[in-house]
């Protein structure tokens, strides 16, 4: 297992201190304290030693400048996790991280949650912090992976450690100091997304906080309609109400009540019995108001209704599309699970061209949806969202990144 220095957050506050001041040597200090821990963790998402590389670099050219905009600058070791996790996820499909075929069978988020922890030590805010999710979200996942995989401690330590080429240090340094390389350093920022309000880099797969208000309070209302609709159904629709009333619109307790026939229309109409003298060895009789049942007809109970077939679910890999400089295009999967699905798919960027904007999936077929990048002259780096929504009004949404062009 790798065997790092242990984490110090009073020398992370002392690194955000000097990257904010702009000490010339605080980059090479972040890089030499956290390069082959973030080689490691990049290596083992994506599987591609190069491409680890390319995103160990650009997360410390980031951190340079935007590293400094933490609330709680000891979590400088989250940010810089969180910062090359997006990059990751946003370039391809993870990969298996480990040989173990149990291991590998996992879904991804729980084999990932235990590399951070047995391997890279991370734990409590700043593991939650480095997915993007709450504390006690990240626990649960953990736990559920703990269950899942009891020998993951075993597993991840042996995964070989890869150590990050020596020419990494030198392109790292060169590129986050030289001043003609401004333009270039804010592109790759740029390329990071945004900031949530902690600082932190916001990450693909979770939802804003916007989004989880919305989810919340749309809850409450389906919840509110479901109770309203059960209550209904548990009623009836052909329950009579009494329509309890003295005849003549007297008063309960008018000397002299006025009488008058009922109706088949009218509804049960209280009415006070003639009152005789008792005679002796009888109990008085009972003056009090009686229910006369009403005889309005009522409606016969419409047929029960045939029930819908089962629709299927729809399933929507990756959630994060890269667009590199020399392409166009992306692809996002399309899968339908459990029986037939109905979608429709929405860009919010118009230089975003989707190859179908509707369509149908049979049981178990798989659809692909290419996303195209409109590049005409310079094109900045950006991102935008595409929104997929199957017929059963659930919505996946997914993110479309690309890098700066010039055709």
């Amino acid at each position: 297992m790798a065997r790092w220095s242990a984490f110090a957050p009073t020398a992370d506050r002392r690194l955000v201190k000097a990257l904010h001041e702009g000490d010339e040597e605080a980059l090479a200090t972040l890089y030499d304290v956290y390069a082959e821990r973030l080689y490691d963790y990049c290596a083992a998402l994506l599987g591609d030693l190069k491409a680890a590389e390319d995103v160990v670099h650009d997360t410390f050219i980031d951190a340079s400048r935007r590293a400094p905009r933490l609330r709680e600058r000891e979590r400088l070791r989250a940010w810089l996790y969180a910062a090359a996790r997006r990059r990751c996820l946003l370039r391809k499909r993870p990969a298996a991280m480990a040989d173990d075929e149990a291991f590998a069978r996992l879904d991804f988020f729980y084999r990932e949650i235990l590399f951070l922890v047995h391997r890279h030590d991370l734990t409590g805010e700043d593991l939650a912090a480095t997915l993007g999710v709450t504390t006690l979200r990240a626990q649960r996942r953990l736990h559920r992976a703990d269950q899942l995989s009891p020998d993951a401690e075993t597993i991840v330590a042996a995964v070989p450690v890869p150590e990050p080429p020596p020419a990494l240090r030198h392109r790292v340094l060169h590129a986050g100091t030289d001043p003609e390389l401004a333009g270039y350093r804010t592109e790759i920022a740029a390329r990071g997304g945004a900031l949530t309000a902690e600082g932190m880099p916001r990450q693909p797969d979770a939802p804003s906080r916007l989004a989880r208000r919305w989810a919340f309070a749309s809850g409450g209302s389906v919840a509110a309609l479901a109770t309203a609709v059960a209550v209904m159904m548990f009623i009836g629709p052909n329950v009579p109400v009494p329509d309890l009333q003295w005849p003549g619109g007297g008063k309960p307790h008018s000397k002299t009540p006025t009488s008058r026939t009922a109706s088949p229309s009218d509804g049960p109409i209280l009415t006070r019995p003639p009152v005789s003298s008792p005679s002796r060895g009888q109990a008085p009789p009972n003056t009090g108001p009686q229910l006369i049942p009403s005889t309005r007809p009522t409606k016969p109970a419409p047929p029960p209704k045939s029930p819908k077939p089962p629709k299927g679910v729809l399933e929507v890999a990756p959630l994060a599309v890269h667009i590199q400089s020399s392409s166009k295009t992306g692809e996002v999967d399309l899968t339908a699970k459990d029986g037939s699905v109905d979608w429709t798919a929405a860009s919010a960027d118009p230089s975003i061209v989707l190859s179908n904007a509707s369509g149908a999936i049979a049981a178990g077929e798989h659809a692909t949806l290419q996303v195209i990048l409109d590049r005409k002259g310079i094109v900045l780096p950006g991102q935008t969202t595409v929104t997929v929504t199957d017929g059963g009004g659930r919505s996946t949404a997914v993110t479309v990144s690309w890098d700066f062009s010039l055709l």
